[in-house]
């Protein structure tokens, strides 16, 4: 059993992919490096099958470099 899940972008207009990821993060973090939006819709199943649903606020992560 693969622990890859499929995750549906959209933005309800143009966007419509799909994904495929081991997490949630990982799945979006990988998506808004092809797009500019700053909304955006994701539809999953989750490991104990129910159908997940979630508007993200683009981009994620750290705002600021730490370090050097």
């Amino acid at each position: 059993m693969s622990k890859q899940k499929k995750f549906k972008f959209t933005d309800n207009k143009e966007i419509n992919e799909e994904i495929t990821a081991t997490s949630w993060k990982k799945a979006v973090k990988s998506f808004q490096n092809k797009v500019k939006e700053k909304l955006i819709y994701i539809e999953w199943v989750s490991k104990k099958g129910q159908e997940m649903t979630k508007w993200q606020k683009l981009p994620i992560g750290r705002r600021d470099k730490i370090g050097s």
